[in-house]
């Protein structure tokens, strides 16, 4: 009876084995999916970036309060890339200092918004970033517009443009990616990552972390900032 007791308890630990072992494949993680290459900069660094503004995310369909929510996940990416000091601008604050709860990035500017934004926030730069596209539904696809403007001269440092579409087969491979290299590590996704297809705020994470990587690329060339920049944060 003993030994038949052993024998039940050692099949029973080496079913256990098997079905977790089914639960907990670890992914190769490949290299960071790369950021879209849809953007311009400008073709030579102009005065250094230490300190930008970034305005409230411009949607012509999308309600306030989910546009709130999507305002701290765009800066919360922007911050990580750890190029500039970044001022978020609340809807409030646009409204009382411009009369307006948004500005979209092809608005045309009164003459005296820059030189009131930087005497207001005392910033080298504005960000404008622009939705407008976005598809919560599968395929979750979101579409973003953005440039980076010097209070100064006026001058577009930056501008981008880009569909991310979970329909692409490239850009579902990426985000999933994104998704299990910045999973926090205490609680490993047990996944290929692919939930991310699935929720509509990680995949906005993606797509903001994947907008101002592009920054950085430039960062490395001098374009923007004096500021030592560091590996981004997560």
């Amino acid at each position: 009876m003993i030994a038949a007791h052993r024998l039940v308890a050692l099949a029973a630990a080496g079913l256990s084995m098997v079905l977790s072992g089914c639960f907990t494949t670890e992914y190769a993680l490949a290299p960071p999916p790369p950021p879209p290459q849809n953007y311009t900069a400008s073709q030579t660094a102009g005065k250094p970036m230490r300190r930008i503004a970034l305005l409230p995310l411009w949607s012509e369909k999308l309600p306030g309060d989910y546009l709130r929510e999507l305002d701290a996940v765009f800066s919360a990416e922007l911050t990580k890339m750890a190029l500039f000091e970044v001022v978020p601008v609340s809807r409030g604050q646009m409204e009382e200092a411009f009369g307006e709860r948004q500005l979209a990035s092809i608005d045309a500017l009164p003459s005296k918004t820059l030189s009131s934004m930087r005497s207001q926030f005392a910033v080298d730069g504005v960000m404008f970033t622009d939705l407008t596209h976005f598809s919560p539904y599968r395929p979750l696809s979101m579409a973003v517009r953005a440039k980076l403007v010097d209070v100064s001269s006026g001058e577009v440092r930056w501008a981008f443009d880009y569909v991310y579409d979970t329909g692409n087969a490239a850009v579902a491979e990426s985000a999933k990616q994104f998704q299990l290299r910045y999973t926090n590590e205490q609680q490993p996704l047990r996944s290929d990552g692919g939930t991310i297809l699935l929720s509509p705020s990680r995949f906005a994470k993606y797509v903001a972390s994947q907008t101002y990587a592009t920054l950085r690329q430039e960062a490395e060339r001098g374009m923007f900032s004096a500021k030592a920049f560091a590996s981004p944060n997560r």
